[in-house]
């Protein structure tokens, strides 16, 4: 019996899919398309005709033909057969790129607006290049310069863009040289000196080096006359400032006005850079910097000390001057309702004020109270607002399993992710996500969690619009190993599903880019250590079963805990490491939302914000355990010297 139709009768949901096909003749298509045996593709297309995956057979057929000159016919008649399945817009992607290379551009003009999803760079300069072609004196469209503002490696096709973008005076010297800051930023060394040579001027490997390793010596002995100097002089201390930052400030303050207009870019790097030690002082140095141009990071950098800070006046000011697309962010909102808050019950303000503050607070906290994310969670508690009952589970009937059955998009990604095929099952499932409406993507979701498929169980229930149904939301899968662990190690269930479903979405296999695996993603190191406190043979597969992997899981966050006394401490430690949730830890007790916004990581301050928040829909659903999210979240107290130990 093949793999797929033995999951859909253990979960009895074999409704789903009345003909499956079998392993082999799926693999000996994929196979054959691979070594380039088309008998046998041919073969085994026809042996896939009951079968949904029999277009995979029809589209590799076509996939190695688009390089012949007659597979124009074939290629519209399959993308209007299958138009809007996943295949298709694969099919066409591939499809620009044959004639762009062909120089076919009325085709290609004809065939790039019916992309879906957001065409690669490579395809978007193609485009270009196709508007070049017709015109070629175009001056490009706005639209077209973030392509020059990069630090990144692009490919070839971009560079005659590039070109033209030059030819007709978008790109100036003074563009140049914020390239050339981009360049410096991400040590991108090739493209720094890349964009010298474009300004006549040398830039040499030896003097890179010393800026990035010795900037104290660049900084004695640059020429303040050259303007390269003076951006590398920028750069060199940025670099002096991670290393030794009151040296660099004493020697900015005393020697900063050779730098002349750059000097505000210099005054903007130790900025960055005591942001990211929570040093007061930066904020004097964000202001110094004020005439540079600032990127949306360094923006939001300024905003996150402020935060930290409390300096809710101040941060009023610089949040009335950001840009829309960063108000807008849920965020920024926030805290600007806080500072709002804040600020109308500060009896230092006039009557006046405090209404005015008081109003726009209560506004902003309504706006976002209507999601109940991280920030939507606070704002209700804000409000005062009661999180009510949890929503009856939602009931699939016939009706909708009958769509679901119907649906060829849906039914390809189930026999992909029978044949243990997760890329290219995830893939179709994901696309099919694109037009489902509520009920379908419950079914979905339903099936998916049926056959253990929780990953994507949870990315279709999170894309419902109006039925949002918690119970898929939030799964809790491996209830008795997790319930059983989190008991043992009198660890909050709650807060350790939210963690787990952060970590892998319960997919027991999970491996991150860093070496991290299984539900709790544990590093090899980690779980070693962790197994010789527990007394236990420790090997490498322990970390993809799912009761050893939360065993070990569970005894870390109990031993980072234990550690930092906190539980968003611990979190952050679970996720950056112990030592550098302490170091974040401040110096007098703080509102743990303020350390949370604060952390220097992306990564691990979308991380604390997202388990806490899943560890009050999880209490909810348990119907035990804190479902306030503030109370969860508390006070950090004051940093005391913690000794860390383990990994």
């Amino acid at each position: 019996m093949p793999a797929f139709i033995r999951i859909l009768a253990v979960a009895a949901i074999a409704w789903i899919s009345p003909v499956m096909a079998a392993d082999s003749d799926y693999l000996a298509a994929r196979d054959a398309f691979r070594t380039g045996n088309h008998d046998a593709l041919a073969k085994a297309q026809r042996q896939l005709s009951d079968s949904p995956l029999q277009v995979y057979a029809e589209f590799w057929q076509l996939w190695r033909r688009l390089k012949l000159p007659d597979a124009t016919a074939d290629v519209d008649a399959f993308l209007a057969k299958e138009k809007g399945s996943y295949l298709a817009e694969k099919l066409r992607m591939e499809w620009l790129e044959q004639l762009a290379k062909r120089s076919d551009w009325t085709s290609f003009q004809r065939q790039y607006p019916l992309l879906i999803d957001t065409p690669s760079i490579t395809l978007q300069c193609y485009n270009w290049q196709a508007m070049m072609a017709a015109k070629p004196d175009i001056k490009l469209p706005d639209a077209v310069t973030p392509l020059w503002y990069t630090a990144k490696d692009l490919p070839s096709e971009c560079l005659p863009v590039q070109a033209q973008l030059q030819r007709t005076g978008l790109i100036d010297d003074e563009a140049k040289w914020a390239r050339f800051r981009l360049a410096m930023e991400a040590n991108a060394q090739g493209l720094a000196r890349y964009l010298a040579q474009s300004l006549n001027l040398t830039l040499n490997a030896a003097t890179q080096q010393q800026v990035r390793d010795q900037p104290e010596v660049f900084l004695a002995r640059f020429n303040p006359k050259q303007r390269l100097d003076r951006e590398l002089a920028v750069w060199a201390y940025g670099r002096w400032a991670r290393t030794n930052l009151p040296a660099a400030l004493t020697h900015l303050e005393v020697e900063g006005d050779e730098l002349a207009e750059q000097s505000a870019l210099a005054w903007r790097q130790l900025a960055m850079t005591g942001a990211r030690q929570f040093n007061a002082d930066s904020e004097i140095w964000f202001a110094r910097s004020e005439s540079a141009p600032w990127s949306d990071l360094q923006r939001e950098a300024r905003l996150r000390l402020l935060v930290r800070l409390g300096q809710w006046p101040t941060y009023l000011k610089g949040y009335a001057t950001m840009p829309a697309s960063i108000r807008q962010e849920r965020a920024w909102r926030f805290w600007a309702a806080r500072a709002n808050s804040a600020m109308s019950s500060d009896t230092g303000q006039t009557k006046s004020q405090r209404k005015l503050y008081g109003n726009s607070a209560q506004t902003l906290f309504a706006g976002l109270s209507n999601d109940d994310d991280y920030y939507g969670l606070l704002a209700r508690e804000r409000l005062g607002q009661a999180m009510g009952p949890v929503p009856e589970k939602i009931n699939i009937n016939d009706a909708d399993r009958a769509r679901l059955a119907k649906h060829a998009g849906f039914q390809r990604a189930f026999a992909l992710y029978g044949l243990g095929l997760r890329w290219e099952s995830a893939s179709e499932f994901n696309w099919s996500v694109r037009g489902a409406d509520d009920r379908l993507l419950l079914t979905a979701a339903n099936q998916a969690n049926a056959m253990g498929w929780y990953d994507r169980a949870i990315y279709a229930a999170e894309r419902t619009q109006a039925d949002h149904a918690l119970h898929y939301r939030f799964i809790a899968p491996y209830r008795d190993i997790t319930q059983a662990y989190a008991k043992d190690m009198a660890l909050d269930e709650a807060w350790v599903y939210g963690l787990m479903r952060q970590e892998s979405r319960f997919a027991p296999k999970a491996t991150s880019g860093a070496g991290a695996s299984g539900l709790m993603q544990l590093m090899p190191g980690t779980a070693q250590w962790v197994a010789k406190q527990l007394g236990i043979p420790y090997s490498a597969s322990m970390t993809n079963d799912a009761g050893q992997n939360v065993q070990l899981g569970t005894y870390y966050l109990r031993h980072v805990e234990d550690t930092l006394g906190h539980p968003v401490l611990a979190t952050a430690g679970y996720n950056a490491g112990p030592r550098r949730a302490l170091e974040w830890q401040p110096d007098t007790a703080m509102d743990a939302t303020q350390y949370i916004e604060s952390i220097p990581f992306p990564e691990t301050r979308d991380y604390v914000k997202k388990v806490m928040a899943n560890a009050v829909s999880y209490a909810r659903l348990f119907g035990r355990g804190e479902t306030k999210l503030s109370t969860r979240l508390g006070t950090i107290p004051a940093r005391q010297m913690t000794p860390i130990q383990g990994p």
